[in-house]
């Protein structure tokens, strides 16, 4: 059956004993000869190439889907990263405008207390009274808030 398979349905054909039965001993001989050098030239023209070259492709794709794998895993990790450096900068940025918005209520209200203290002391010149002496106030160095520990 093997050797059906080798040679193809045609050769086989032709070279097998006769049907109506004039097989000899001599026949069988050359058939048996023919399947001992069909062997071996199967034996001997092995692709060596074509198994060394699939070998080599094996060894790559093992060592490509490695390095895939590998890359893959930093690229989640760097997306992971990336997405808690947009919080945090969206939070910097939040604490921002809350700092800016505070400013400008402080610089409102300090301009209402200038206002209300000028016209306080228009009154007190219009009334003949003298303002009070202005303190001085020494300035004192800004206090600086920690840095927020990061999570």
């Amino acid at each position: 059956m093997l050797d059906f398979a080798i040679m193809g349905l045609r050769e086989w054909d032709s070279r097998r004993p006769d049907a109506a039965g004039e097989a000899t001993a001599d026949a069988a001989d050359r058939w048996d000869d023919h399947d001992l050098r069909v062997r071996e030239r199967q034996r001997q023209r092995r692709p060596w190439y074509l198994i060394s070259a699939s070998l080599m492709l094996v060894v790559l794709v093992v060592v490509v889907w490695a390095k895939w794998s590998e890359s893959r895993t930093e690229v989640q990790l760097l997306r992971a990263e990336v997405k808690q450096v947009y919080v945090e900068a969206e939070t910097l940025r939040t604490q921002a405008n809350q700092a800016q918005q505070r400013v400008a209520l402080l610089e409102q209200q300090v301009r209402g207390l200038i206002a209300e203290r000028t016209e306080i002391l228009k009154k007190l010149e219009e009334a003949g009274i003298e303002p009070p002496p202005r303190k001085v106030v020494p300035k004192r160095p800004v206090r600086k808030r920690p840095l927020p520990a990061h999570p």
